[in-house]
């Protein structure tokens, strides 16, 4: 069965860790719509090759890869499957797989703990939205996520047609007409209210024909009015994967317009030395105290730094030794790191494209709950 992006347990994975510093998770992502079978062999021999130094180490990988090379000659590819993610260590009882509905790269990587960069992307790419499409007697309320359908609920009311017979008759009937249209939007605002208020919907799109889209923003609580990103004039027939694509293209624009505010609220807080970290160690540590607000990363960005997994002490320095406790540290990607302590902590995650000054600051910096 297809994961939902949202039901994903990424919190759980970002508190897994190897506290020996030991490479024994495998996180392997698949590309189902591009297969390439040479893909796990050749990255299987890659690995075996660093491994095979440590005898401990080797055998937990190619146990590790027993496991996922059984799971992946016994289960087919969903209809609607586009990707594939595992995390797995025999060493340590794991084997969690998410098949996907969104696409992703090929891609493998031996560390010590799980790698979620990419879910983390995914999450923030394929947002849950609310889409409304109406005219002035039929309503689709639409939950979309992970790019597809989650919930529908339909509403259909027989509008009296426009009276052509003329004098008061005639303006009974309109004036009838006109309040049988209010019923019907006070009964769609009520329905988006309870389901958008249990799905815990942030961004909505109404679409649709004439102006009867106008007419129900004046019937919604201004707590679902503030979460309106656009109305759009479109045929209310249309195919559901069109009205869903031209959705997400305003959610997208909206994604995108927060960022860019987002990165100049950094730049003014860094300026006036305020509400803002930048540089590894510094963002890092204000992740995994609690005290940031947003965490800001560049895309496909990457810092080389180490990890004391017994004290999580990460730094981007190269030494031996944890200079807090003495113990062995491990290699990685600075920028994964701070990433699950962001899932850790509830920081909320935004992936930001080739921004030159956010990469000459270390790739990774945030905005602060409070002054630190």
């Amino acid at each position: 069965m297809l994961v939902d992006l949202k039901d994903m347990e990424i919190k759980k994975l970002s508190e897994i860790y190897d506290i020996e510093s030991r490479d024994s998770f495998v996180s392997l992502y698949i590309n189902m719509e591009q297969t390439n079978e040479r893909f796990v062999d050749k990255r299987k021999k890659a690995c075996r090759a660093v491994l095979k130094e440590n005898r401990d180490w080797m055998e937990n990988f190619d146990k590790t890869m027993q496991m996922i090379e059984k799971f992946l000659g016994v289960n087919d590819k969903e209809e609607g499957q586009k990707g594939l993610a595992i995390f797995a260590s025999n060493e340590h009882d794991l084997f969690i797989t998410y098949k996907l509905g969104v696409p992703v790269e090929d891609l493998m990587v031996v560390d010590t703990s799980p790698y979620i960069r990419p879910l983390a992307r995914m999450i923030e790419d394929y947002e849950t939205f609310g889409l409304v499409v109406l005219d002035n007697h039929r309503a689709r309320i639409i939950v979309v996520s992970s790019g597809k359908i989650d919930d529908i609920t339909k509403i259909a009311r027989d509008i009296m047609k426009k009276h052509k017979k003329g004098g008061m008759s005639q303006g009974r009937f309109q004036r009838m007409r006109v309040g049988a249209i209010e019923h019907f939007l006070k009964e769609v605002t009520e329905e988006m209210v309870k389901i958008f208020s249990k799905e815990n919907i942030a961004k909505i799109v109404i679409v649709g024909p004439g102006n009867a889209k106008i007419l129900l923003k004046d019937f919604l609580p201004n707590e679902l009015k503030n979460e309106i990103l656009d109305l759009i004039d479109v045929d209310f027939d249309e195919a559901d994967g069109y009205l869903i694509s031209m959705a997400e293209e305003a959610v997208q624009k909206d994604e995108k317009d927060t960022v860019s505010k987002n990165v100049i609220r950094l730049k003014e807080e860094i300026l006036k030395h305020g509400l803002a970290v930048y540089g590894l160690k510094d963002t890092i540590d204000a992740v995994k105290n609690g005290y940031m607000e947003l965490l800001l990363v560049s895309k496909g960005y990457k810092q080389e730094g180490w990890k004391c997994e017994k004290c999580q002490l990460v730094d981007s320095d190269i030494i031996d030794k944890c200079p807090n406790c003495n113990g062995n540290v491990t290699q990685v990607d600075g920028i994964e790191e701070s990433i699950e302590f962001a899932q850790r902590t509830g920081t909320k995650i935004e992936f930001v494209d080739n921004n030159p000054i956010l990469q000459e600051l270390g790739g990774v910096g945030g905005l602060l709950r409070f002054k630190i």
